[in-house]
């Protein structure tokens, strides 16, 4: 079975010994001669469900079924039950006496086109420029066009010429080799969107002249109340922690035995919290306006610092671990830090010194 709660001193120094025996052999130190500090780290945070109460006037289509939405006469005063807490999802209110059905301006949920104005089909050029000869030089006898019998009602279709430079009899003025092969002499062809009709059947109501009403969505009617509404919002606040954490073990922490406690709202704090703790989680657990329900998770951990006599190059941590059982984590101290500083300086100055004596 694994142990649980804070190693005692005696703990901690039986499995420092250990540890310093297995990894190191022999050694003039035995746990006895280290200082332990004691690091009581904490992580908690408060998750609140703040309540926030809107009234609105709501529009809706057709015929609503509201009958499964409560009434309430004042929203403010409106009590929750049990199971109404809206942690997930809003309360949807109806205040009582104010859902009225109507018909919808529209009539019968048709509205006039806007594209169309109702006349089912958009203008359109019934002539466009020749694509051959852009309506420039489409026929070199261009002055003897108009007030000929032979001139068609509507401009011919676009012709696709064999060559560039391809020249046909003029429709109008029946001049052999004088013409564009395009348009036959006459400068523009026939639209092909209308067919030279000038107008094409308007699209978004498909020449109905008509579309359904945004408004009621092709019901014919509306529905009107005043909706309440009730929300809980999630926020979150974390707790600081007393004593700072050991950052040269901060990544190794996330494998030990936090204990850990969850309250909900009303719950007293855990009677084994010390002083300090009690005083972190203070701030962080004061009401707040708008407050309905809370849960509070606190997690501990203590991390026992191991420290030679007159400094040393080496401290440990010691921590219980997820089995229950001591790990030992082995880092460099502070002095040791300095030494190896001082030592890469003093040869970086020999190495100087020697530079100078060769030149």
């Amino acid at each position: 079975m694994a142990v649980t709660g804070d190693p005692s001193d005696d703990e901690v120094r039986a499995r420092l010994d250990a540890h310093l025996a297995r990894r190191q052999g022999r050694r003039p130190l035995t746990a006895a001669d280290f200082s332990l500090t004691r690091l009581h780290l904490l992580q908690a945070s408060v998750t609140r469900h703040i309540e926030e109460r809107t009234e609105s006037t709501r529009h809706e289509p057709g015929d609503v079924d509201l009958a499964d939405r409560p009434l309430y006469e004042v929203l403010r005063d409106y009590e929750l039950g049990p199971r109404d807490k809206p942690l997930h999802k809003p309360v949807e209110l109806v205040k009582r006496g104010t859902v009225n059905g109507r018909s919808c301006g529209c009539g019968n949920g048709r509205q006039q086109c806007p594209d169309c104005k109702g006349v089912t089909y958009r203008s359109c050029e019934p002539a466009r420029p020749c694509p051959v000869c852009e309506g420039v030089t489409p026929c070199a006898q261009y002055l003897k066009h108009g007030g000929l019998p032979a001139t068609p009602g509507r401009p011919p279709k676009a012709r696709r010429p064999a060559r560039p430079d391809e020249r046909v009899t003029c429709a109008a003025c029946r001049t052999p080799d004088s013409a564009c092969a395009g348009c036959q002499g006459w400068g523009r062809v026939r639209c092909e969107s209308c067919g030279g009709k000038g107008r094409i059947p308007c699209t978004p109501c498909r020449a109905t002249g008509t579309v359904t009403c945004e408004t009621c969505r092709g019901k014919g009617k509306l529905t009107s109340w005043t909706a309440g509404r009730i929300t809980w919002t999630a926020r979150t606040e974390k707790a600081e922690y007393p004593d700072p954490w050991p950052r040269r073990v901060a990544a190794d922490l996330g494998a030990g035995a936090w204990h850990r406690n969850r309250l909900g709202s009303g719950d007293p704090l855990p009677d084994d919290l010390s002083a300090d703790h009690r005083a972190a989680l203070e701030r962080p657990l004061r009401h707040v306006k708008g407050e309905q329900d809370r849960t509070v998770v606190i997690n501990r951990l203590t991390v026992v610092r191991a420290r030679p006599p007159g400094g040393g190059n080496r401290e440990y941590y010691l921590f219980r671990d997820l089995t229950g059982q001591l790990a030992v984590r082995q880092r460099v101290s502070d002095e040791g830090r300095r030494k190896a500083v001082l030592a890469v300086a003093a040869v970086a100055v020999l190495v100087v010194v020697v530079l100078l004596l060769i030149r």
